[in-house]
C-alpha cells in the first residue's frame, strides 16, 4: 500500500486488553510497517501505526521541462514498529506476515499502554500543527548524560547493537571507558561539536 493513501487511524480496543490479551510493540522489517499493519487489520488483530506528517519532493522531466512538485504523506512515527494486541494462540498469525522480526516485551503493561496514549496524543497535535522528531543519538555522535548514576558525564556512541544494548565510551578524568548501556535508563542528549 502506498504511503500516500494512508490516514492516521486509532482504535481504542488497543488500550483495553482483557484476559489473556496483551499489547505489545513489534518490529518489523525496514520499511514493511504499512504491509503489517494491513496484514493485521486482515486477520482482525488490533494493531495501531503511529503516523507523523511528511513533505515528499518529486522531480521529473517531461519533453525536456523540469517539473517539480511537493506534497504531505504519513510516514511512520516510528520507523519498523507497530503496536498490536494479541493473545499467545494469534502470535503465530504476526509471523505467518514474514514482515516480522520480533516482538518486544512488556514489562510494565499499564505504563505502556499509558506511553501509547501519549503517542497518540502527539500524533493528533502533529496533525494540527508541525512537530520535529528528534531521530536520537547515531553512531559516532558525543553525548552527554543527564540523569542516573552518571549525570553530567559525557561519551561518544560507538555501536548500537539493538535498541536496548548500546555500546559508548564515557569520559572519566582525561580516560576513557567502553561500556555497554541501556539507553532506556538514562536521559542523554546530543552535544554539538
Amino acid at each position: 500500500m502506498k504511503t500516500e493513501s494512508i490516514s492516521p487511524e486509532f482504535d481504542e480496543r488497543i488500550l483495553m486488553p482483557s484476559g489473556e490479551e496483551i499489547v505489545c510493540p513489534v518490529y518489523t522489517m525496514p520499511l514493511h510497517e504499512f504491509r503489517f499493519y494491513d496484514y493485521c487489520k486482515s486477520c482482525g488483530l488490533v494493531s495501531y501505526l503511529p503516523l507523523k506528517k511528511s513533505w515528499k519532493h518529486n522531480n521529473y522531466t517531461s519533453k525536456g521541462k523540469q517539473y517539480n512538485y511537493t506534497r504531505m504523506v504519513y510516514r511512520p512515527m516510528f520507523p519498523s514498529y507497530v503496536f498490536v494486541k494479541f493473545t499467545k494462540e494469534s502470535q503465530q498469525k504476526l509471523f505467518a506476515s514474514k514482515s516480522v522480526n520480533y516482538i518486544l516485551p512488556v514489562s510494565d503493561t499499564p505504563k505502556f499502554l499509558e506511553d501509547v496514549r501519549t503517542v497518540r496524543g502527539v500524533e493528533l497535535a502533529g496533525l494540527e500543527q508541525e512537530l520535529e522528531f528528534n531521530v536520537g543519538l547515531v553512531e559516532g555522535d558525543r553525548f552527554v548524560i543527564e540523569s542516573g548514576a552518571w549525570a553530567g558525564v559525557t561519551g561518544w556512541l560507538r555501536e548500537k547493537e539493538c535498541f536496548y544494548l548500546w555500546t559508548v565510551e564515557i569520559e572519566f578524568v582525561n580516560q576513557f571507558v567502553r561500556a555497554q548501556i541501556d539507553p532506556s535508563k538514562y536521559k542523554m542528549r546530543k552535544v554539538e561539536e
